[in-house]
């Protein structure tokens, strides 16, 4: 039997466990990190944003990490980890497939949003290959001085205010660890929040969808359909698949984040809400692979980028979710605290998971090694808690709004510039990602305010009949030029721009 008693004990080992760890590491606490998986392994989350960036470069600096900071642009991390996979990420692209004609030239412009994230293709994002960027950060972890149990079986408890692992590692070594202080880092496993049996109170989101998703290789580009189809991409303020690729939907929407090895992660997302399932055609599949190409198969366009496709990542081939939807009534307490994936999640769309996962690492670092009394880091904690539940919410609000959006593509690229307009006022502000900065806004009363009032508008104009909704499509737009300008510092609503947003695109000096 092998016992440990560190200062923390962390439960999972994904991005934001393994990095939290190595901070209080580094910072010279013990740590143990458990894990009942083992590295690599596929995950899905990839898409990272300037905010997510910018917080991780704080960290970075913050806490003497240096080898975190090559990842913040795509330029850096080719140049210092060539092996460690990733993909180029320059912006937001959407493409309207809610009909079934194909694109042409004739009408396309009004078919295609792209909006900047990025100056450049050295200071561009990166879409995350969660395989590789797991393993590097859990290994950085361990090299610190992490002690590390993967691929284990093990029993959590709380006993007089101390938690307690007892467990065997797969090559049966039992160990036992006290730790007066938990993390619990294992996403929807919520192993800290089922001992202590913390509620769920996930009705209260009303966002509701399923997803089916996969990594494939020989999946044709955008921007090779495209022009097959003699449509000129030239205009586009950067090339339309080096983003977070967005194709929307009947009753859903399809993301493609395609990675510098070429593979590519796509999914599905279906709304699974009571409207959108009674306007939803009958599609016939018994299994998952049925009811992938049955998707595929509605849109000329899909159907070619997909004809030679095949899976290469997971080996078990196609991933299929039940509704993904989830929120718990506490975050944190006295002695154990959550990350934002474990508390609760929504949606892939507006790629939040990572930012938000590191805007709690945040924090957490700050308060856990905060030289603050022990009621005062409590008050932080509930602190933590309480915003980290208002911002799920606060997202579940700016997804929600694209999926009652559909089917009308204007009206999801307009819901959406509400989206655009919290997180790049927050790139262009000074905050940094700390416990005093809420994330997308989710604090600032007028802006939720604007929100609220924004989405009354949305019903009105998308529940307008046939003859009325370019009218209404019309005044919810000219609401929102004017509702949003005291956050709008990058010309959203600039209709000269045509769709094709380039002044979005963060500041290459951000951090």
């Amino acid at each position: 039997m092998i016992n440990h008693r560190p200062d923390f004990l962390v439960l999972g080992s994904g991005f934001g466990g393994s990095l939290l760890a190595l901070i209080l590491a580094r910072a010279g606490k013990t740590v143990v990190m458990i894990d009942r998986s083992r590295h690599p392994r596929f995950a899905i989350g990839e898409s990272s944003t300037p905010l997510a960036d910018r917080t991780l470069a704080m960290l970075a600096d913050r806490y003497g990490l240096p080898e975190l900071r090559p990842l913040c642009h795509w330029g850096s991390w080719k140049r210092m980890y060539p092996a460690l996979r990733c993909g180029k990420k320059r912006g937001f692209t959407y493409f309207d497939q809610t009909g079934t004609e194909d694109f042409s030239l004739a009408g396309f412009d009004s078919r295609r949003l792209l909006v900047s994230a990025s100056v450049d293709d050295e200071h561009s994002d990166t879409h995350w290959l969660r395989s590789d960027v797991d393993q590097f950060l859990f290994e950085l972890a361990q090299s610190a001085g992490v002690i590390v149990i993967q691929e284990c079986r093990y029993m959590l408890t709380l006993d007089d205010k101390v938690w307690r692992v007892q467990g065997e590692s797969a090559d049966q070594v039992s160990f036992a660890v006290e730790a007066p202080f938990a993390i619990d880092a294992t996403g929807s496993a919520s192993a800290v929040l089922k001992v202590l049996a913390v509620p769920e109170q996930t009705h209260v989101l009303r966002t509701n969808s399923r997803s089916l998703f996969a990594h494939f290789g020989s999946v044709a580009s955008c921007e090779r359909v495209l022009s097959e189809n003699f449509i000129s991409v030239e205009a586009f303020p950067y090339r339309c698949d080096d983003a977070a690729v967005h194709h929307v939907l009947p009753d859903g929407w399809m993301w493609q984040l395609r990675f510098d090895d070429d593979s590519l992660s796509a999914g599905f997302m279906i709304d699974e809400r009571a409207a959108a399932v009674a306007r939803r055609e009958p599609m016939l599949h018994s299994s998952a692979a049925g009811e992938w190409d049955a998707r595929i198969s509605r849109t000329a366009f899909l159907s070619r980028q997909f004809e030679n496709a095949t899976i290469v990542r997971p080996e078990s081939g196609l991933q299929v979710t039940k509704r993904i939807q989830r929120l718990a009534t506490k975050g944190a307490g006295s002695n154990w605290a959550a990350l934002a994936n474990t508390v609760g999640f929504i949606d892939p769309l507006h790629s939040t998971g990572i930012a938000h996962t590191l805007f709690s690492v945040s924090r957490l670092a700050d308060t856990l090694l905060s030289q603050c009394e022990s009621t005062e880091r409590r008050t932080r904690l509930e602190e933590y808690s309480d915003t980290l539940i208002r911002e799920i919410r606060c997202v579940d609000e700016f997804v929600e709004g694209c999926y009652e959006s559909i089917p009308s593509f204007r009206l999801w690229c307009l819901w959406s510039m509400l989206y655009f307009t919290a997180v790049t006022s927050m790139e262009n502000s000074t905050g940094d990602g700390s416990h005093a900065v809420s994330f997308l806004r989710a604090d600032d009363g007028q802006f939720r305010s604007l929100l609220s009032e924004a989405r009354r508008r949305l019903a009105v104009a998308s529940n307008a009949n046939a003859s009325e909704q370019a009218r209404a499509c019309a005044d919810f737009q000219e609401w929102l030029r004017g509702a949003v300008e005291p956050w709008n510092h990058v010309g959203l609503f600039d209709d000269t721009c045509n769709g094709l947003y380039s002044s979005t695109a963060a500041p290459a000096d951000l951090w």
